[in-house]
């Protein structure tokens, strides 16, 4: 028991500094492919390490209890959904990087990864346990919140390029 416990004491404190050394670092030490996807692909790195780290604070502070709280539950879900968007869409750009789709790869990667981020920040915002929720957000998000959702000028030129037919 004592081994397997210092086992997963080892393992969320991998999680929590993986999180936190990505939050502050943007990603950048995160083995990613080289060219135009590097930066969607750290940010997917470094959502996933919260991803990770939020599981562990969810189990450790709710356990059994989390199946009854559904709106975590259900934002945790919306986090992997987006997070999974993001992932399919740098592996569509990194096998095909065509230049007439740079609008749709720019707003699709956006909006997937400004969604993932809303929706961990979601969890941690209504977290039961408040300190259990200030040290995860300190941890998690260490300089705040870096996405946005997409321009509306890159919005607009990822409707023209799906409308003029250039987007594959």
């Amino acid at each position: 028991f004592d081994r397997a416990l210092a086992g997963h004491v080892g393992h969320v404190a991998r999680n929590a500094t993986r999180a936190f050394v990505h939050g502050l670092t943007g990603g950048h030490l995160a083995q990613v492919p080289d060219g135009d996807v590097a930066p969607a692909a750290r940010a997917v790195a470094r959502l996933s390490a919260v991803f990770a780290l939020t599981t562990d604070a969810l189990m450790a502070t709710l356990g059994g209890g989390l199946k009854r709280a559904e709106g975590l539950a259900g934002r945790m879900a919306d986090a992997l959904a987006w997070m999974y968007v993001a992932s399919a869409t740098i592996n569509r750009r990194a096998a095909d990087p065509d230049p007439a789709d740079d609008a749709c790869y720019a707003w699709a990667s956006a909006e997937a990864l400004w969604q993932a981020e809303q929706a961990l920040r979601g969890v941690i915002d209504n977290l039961p346990s408040r300190a259990t929720a200030f040290v995860l957000r300190r941890c998690a998000f260490p300089l705040g919140a870096r996405h946005r959702p997409p321009s509306d000028a890159i919005t607009a030129a990822a409707g023209r390029a799906i409308l003029d037919g250039r987007a594959g």
